[in-house]
């Protein structure tokens, strides 16, 4: 299978492991898949069905669902839970990136349709990727307030693990990109030493003092280089995230 055959059927299978997220996503880990070996052997259709409702994944200790389009399912807008809750929840939305900088998850309160005349409502996050689609949580109540303050809460919980995520799989290039500077470092340092050695009688000492320090600086820089490998491992690759 030639490379961009690969690409794109790696980026296929990210979209659909991953269809509440932007193709900006799927393209940037389908591009590190195949670079680094992880791509799926396993092909997949070039005509994608559009996704009208994910599976269950849990958001916190709440299980959600993303939708398409909410109001095919019955969904019915009510409003953003900063709108409908301006005391209790006053922001737009909680970052999903440790800078304040990108986009935002912010809690949506949905309708359902009636029954026996009770409205009920549900929580939800405005995908923050997509307009229009959402992540719905179907426990429901017949308080507004209640309904937003519930929304805001699962928002939070999805930005934080969303900025945990980001910071694993940042964690996880800085790791991979070490070994190859580890690598690299170690290829310099031998072939410095093995063009030395044969020559050191013919140097002066203050050349042979320079020399000898160029490999304590590589060997000492290797030694940096695995430390920060091993911490960064240590922290982080406990985390789902780090495989991925």
């Amino acid at each position: 299978m030639a490379f961009n055959e690969s690409l794109l059927n790696e980026y296929r299978r990210m979209r659909l492991a991953y269809p509440h997220r932007e193709c900006s996503f799927a393209l940037h880990w389908a591009r590190l898949n195949v670079a680094s070996g992880k791509a799926w052997g396993v092909g997949y259709p070039s005509f994608i069905p559009t996704a009208t409702i994910g599976a269950p994944f849990k958001v916190g200790g709440d299980m959600c669902r993303w939708v398409e389009n909410p109001e095919q399912y019955g969904l019915r807008l009510v409003g953003f839970a900063d709108n409908i809750a301006p005391r209790s929840v006053r922001h737009t939305g909680w970052f999903l990136d440790d800078e304040g900088m990108g986009e935002t998850a912010r809690g949506v309160v949905f309708r359902l349709p009636s029954r026996k005349g009770r409205a009920l409502l549900v929580a939800g996050i405005a995908d923050p990727y997509n307009n229009g689609p959402a992540i719905v949580s179907f426990e429901a109540t017949d308080d507004e307030t209640t309904a937003a303050i519930w929304a805001d809460h699962l928002a939070d919980r999805y930005a934080c693990a969303e900025r945990e995520y980001q910071r694993v799989t940042s964690a996880r290039i800085r790791y991979d990109e070490l070994a190859d500077d580890i690598s690299a470092r170690r290829k310099q340092c031998l072939a410095l030493i093995g063009e030395l050695k044969p020559r050191m009688r013919s140097f002066g000492p203050a050349t042979c003092k320079a020399l000898r320090g160029a490999v304590a600086d590589l060997l000492e820089s290797i030694r940096q280089a695995r430390q920060e490998r091993a911490d960064t491992a240590h922290a982080f690759a406990s985390h789902p995230a780090w495989e991925d």
